[in-house]
């Protein structure tokens, strides 16, 4: 992911200081960003709560932070999730003659064992953000179709992408 972030840093002409880090644990100074973007990150992260007080920390005044994430797993533990991730890709292969995504029982495993796969999300997020003091939080339950073409507005129509903006 770092390549192609440089890849397309270099395209648009950007110069850019990428870094792998832990977003949990971060090696920067207090207040020393005004803008933080998580896109389909929190879902992966064993304690996300500990990263957005983190990522706070690090946020200056008024500083924003800009989460794009899903409940991208939560059909492994809810029967009824389940049945809608399932009509929606029998739709979406109906439709567009693509075979749904194949999740090994490894991957399946790794999914079942992240925390915030178990998460009614953005609620979950929302409570969280509350609770650690941040001052504004926008909530968009479903931006699905201002990112998504009309396939993946079908494969992921039952695990809508959301969209908080979060003030400090």
């Amino acid at each position: 992911m770092i390549n192609e972030a440089k890849a397309n840093a270099e395209d648009a002409g950007i110069t850019a200081d990428f870094r792998v880090s832990d977003g949990q644990n971060l090696e920067f100074d207090d207040e020393s960003f005004d803008l933080i973007i998580s896109r389909n990150v929190t879902w992966t992260l064993i304690d996300a709560r500990r990263a957005y007080s983190e990522w706070k920390r690090v946020l200056r005044p008024d500083g924003k932070i800009i989460v794009f994430d899903s409940n991208w797993n939560i059909r492994l533990f809810n029967e009824e999730y389940m049945k809608k991730y399932e009509e929606d890709q029998q739709e979406c292969q109906r439709l567009f003659g693509e075979d749904p995504p194949h999740y090994t029982e490894e991957m399946i495993d790794y999914r079942k064992s992240m925390p915030m796969c178990r998460r009614i999300r953005p609620q979950w997020d929302f409570d969280t953000l509350v609770q650690l003091g941040f001052k504004k939080i926008y909530c968009e339950t479903s931006i699905g179709d201002r990112v998504y073409d009309e396939k993946q507005k079908i494969r992921y129509r039952s695990t809508p992408m959301f969209m908080l903006v979060i003030e400090k």
